[in-house]
């Protein structure tokens, strides 16, 4: 089902699974365009990945989103993928006040729930449009396996996650209620990948493996390159209509998918909502 991608946005392509997304689709032959804070990563990997097309701009900016994202649709007026990926992660106890911050808080609950959210707002109705004209297009939001199995480590992230995880539903809902052509031409999936060995955790690694009593018993983390490998393959798995799945979960984090699946899922059909 790749094929049905030829120009992708990539938000958060300058480390872990966006770096990873933005050099196999860019392998792949498609219009990459990467996006991230940090201008020096991204100038290398335009140098190194050529046609690469970047843009700078930090989500957290949530002001600026508007005219930063009008910017890349006038630029790119074709753009028929929008992936969401770009995300931080705190490790902090509430009972622990020396540990963290409100103001770090809210920074991680905006770049991980509302700046996604935000940025739906402003590329749904482009994705529509071009979807009710023909154009097969696709939304992908990255939730994880915390946001359906919380882990105490994450106290921030773990809500904010789950809450992506509702987005995307509530996206798909949405647009069940769109014209004919929209709802056959454009799909939301949620991304949901396990623990996977990124720098996400880079900072608080060893005091969470230290936490679960130590590197033999600590949860390991997925390659990075076994967990990209999956998902390519998950994305060419179709359903039977040949839509793209809903879900692209990942070993623990398909299992989380399966679980809501088969429970409150089924309160959605019952209702005759999509989800």
């Amino acid at each position: 089902m790749s094929a049905r991608i030829n120009t992708v946005l990539i938000i958060g392509a300058t480390a872990g699974i966006g770096e990873a997304f933005a050099r196999t689709f860019h392998t792949m032959g498609k219009k990459v365009i990467a996006t991230g804070r940090n201008k020096e990563k991204l100038d290398a990997m335009s140098k190194e990945l050529p046609g690469l097309e970047t843009r700078q701009f930090d989500i957290n900016d949530l002001a600026a989103l508007p005219g930063t994202v009008g910017a890349i649709l006038k630029d790119f007026p074709r753009l028929d993928t929008v992936l969401v990926t770009a995300g931080i992660q705190k490790c902090f106890n509430f009972f622990d006040p020396s540990i963290t911050d409100p103001g770090q808080i809210a920074d991680e609950i905006s770049t991980n729930l509302a700046a996604p959210t935000v940025l739906v707002h402003l590329f749904a109705p482009h994705l529509l449009a071009l979807a009710n004209a023909g154009t097969k297009t696709t939304l992908f939001l990255t939730s994880s396996s915390l946001g359906y199995v919380p882990l105490s480590f994450y106290p921030a992230y773990c809500p904010a996650k789950a809450g992506v995880a509702a987005l995307a539903k509530i996206v798909r809902q949405q647009l069940s209620f769109g014209p004919d052509a929209a709802r056959a031409n454009m799909s939301v999936v949620e991304i949901v990948p396990p623990y996977t060995d990124t720098g996400l955790d880079e900072a608080h690694r060893e005091a969470t493996v230290a936490m679960q009593g130590g590197p033999d018993k600590a949860f390991r983390p997925m390659p990075l390159a076994e967990f990209v490998a999956e998902f390519f393959k998950g994305l060419e798995d179709a359903e039977a209509d040949g839509s793209l799945k809903a879900e692209i979960g990942v070993g623990f984090g398909q299992m989380g998918v399966n679980t809501w699946r088969g429970s409150f899922g089924k309160v959605y059909e019952q209702m005759g909502l999509c989800t």
